[in-house]
């Protein structure tokens, strides 16, 4: 952006005008007319990349195939899938954003699949694209009307409470089980679970803090906007704003993939995972409202006023053996947001694996780092 910095059509917001245009125009008599051209090649090389990149990723022939394990139950769109293993039952609660099967990605990337062979039965909890009935749930809809019934099928199933595991969301969802409904939770692992919405980080801060300045009727008013219009909020909406806190990861992650080597084997994890990423279901507006509105704008789960069942969710309420993964890289679930869960959990353990959001559950060092403690968590004993 140099060259342009001081060009008067350049968009900069209007109180940083100004200055951006006096910097912009230093820079440009102190490096002399060689270094801007120098600059502007440099970022037509970055732009050629990233367009290489993404034209990379759309010829691209993989697409998943794996089939879905038996289903054990269902109720309305959400399904319980039973990956098998002869070990102890969990039941894996993902994130109502994004589908569920980013814990079963690819063949040699799935996290369900490594957990059946390793001392788990993994029950994962799908929970499908909302259809009329799950159009009008908030999130402690999802939670009664669909997460206790799966526990308590789970339950019936095996004779016992199963161990219980959420991911980013699923893992508040997961909690909210483990501290109304204690009975159906024999242990409790949280991987990436944001909480404490007061102590986002970076631009997650910076957009909260924005938005937190809007009215709260003028946005909810936006939200069922969406829904009139689409019955949802489409996941573009979510995925604008996930995008928002890394502006430069799309840029940089297609130009690496432009890069890499053809055939290397993490080109087809990359398009698997590029995949799922673009294709989540869309978010019942309730429930959306909840996520946008009370937890991320109002702090309600931190501040103990979000209620399940007419009961306020407290996670010092919350008796099972619990293992909480908070990762250092979490631009998503950021440490400080992510731990202040397991911090009020008495006796929680906390691990802090070096990675991100999504890295944690489908990243190279993923089995170390995450996969085989987790493992060894949810198959001891009650």
């Amino acid at each position: 952006m140099a060259p342009l910095g001081d060009d008067p059509r350049f968009p900069w917001a209007p109180e940083l005008a100004d200055e951006g245009r006096a910097a912009a125009a230093a820079l440009r008599r102190a490096a002399g007319a060689e270094a801007t051209l120098h600059t502007a090649r440099a970022a037509a090389r970055r732009l050629a990349e990233f367009v290489a990149g993404v034209e990379r990723y759309q010829k691209h022939p993989w697409r998943r195939r794996l089939p879905d394990p038996p289903c054990v139950w269902r109720r309305g769109a959400t399904r319980l899938l039973d990956h098998g293993g002869d070990g102890r039952p969990a039941l894996i609660v993902p994130s109502l954003v994004n589908r569920a099967h980013v814990l079963d990605l690819h063949p040699d990337r799935s996290l369900l699949r490594w957990l059946s062979r390793h001392g788990v039965r993994p029950l994962l909890l799908d929970w499908g694209a909302p259809g009329p009935e799950e159009m009008g749930f908030d999130l402690a809809d999802h939670v009664m009307r669909r997460l206790v019934p799966a526990a308590e099928a789970a339950a019936e199933m095996f004779g016992a409470p199963p161990a219980v595991a959420g991911y980013c969301m699923g893992g508040g969802l997961a909690a909210a089980l483990a501290a109304t409904r204690p009975e159906l939770t024999a242990r409790l692992a949280l991987i990436g679970t944001p909480w404490d919405f007061s102590r986002l980080e970076g631009m997650g801060a910076a957009l909260a803090a924005a938005f937190a300045r809007e009215d709260r009727a003028a946005l909810r008013a936006r939200i069922e906007g969406l829904r009139a219009c689409f019955g949802a909020v489409p996941m573009d909406v979510l995925q604008t704003l996930f995008a928002a806190l890394d502006p430069t990861l799309a840029l940089r992650k297609f130009r690496k993939l432009a890069r890499m080597p053809r055939g290397d084997p993490a080109e087809e994890l990359f398009v698997a995972a590029e995949d799922w990423l673009n294709d989540g279901p869309p978010l019942p507006a309730p429930a959306a409202a909840d996520l946008l509105l009370g937890w991320c704008l109002d702090n309600d789960a931190a501040r103990g006023r979000w209620q399940v069942g007419g009961r306020a969710v407290r996670p010092e309420d919350i008796a099972a053996p619990t293992l909480a993964f908070c990762a250092t890289r979490d631009l998503i679930s950021p440490p400080g947001c992510a731990e202040a869960l397991p911090r009020a959990i008495p006796g929680a353990r906390i691990l802090r694996p070096q990675a991100g959001h999504v890295g944690m559950i489908i990243g190279a060092q993923a089995p170390r780092m995450v996969w085989s403690p987790l493992a060894a968590f949810l198959a001891e004993g009650g």
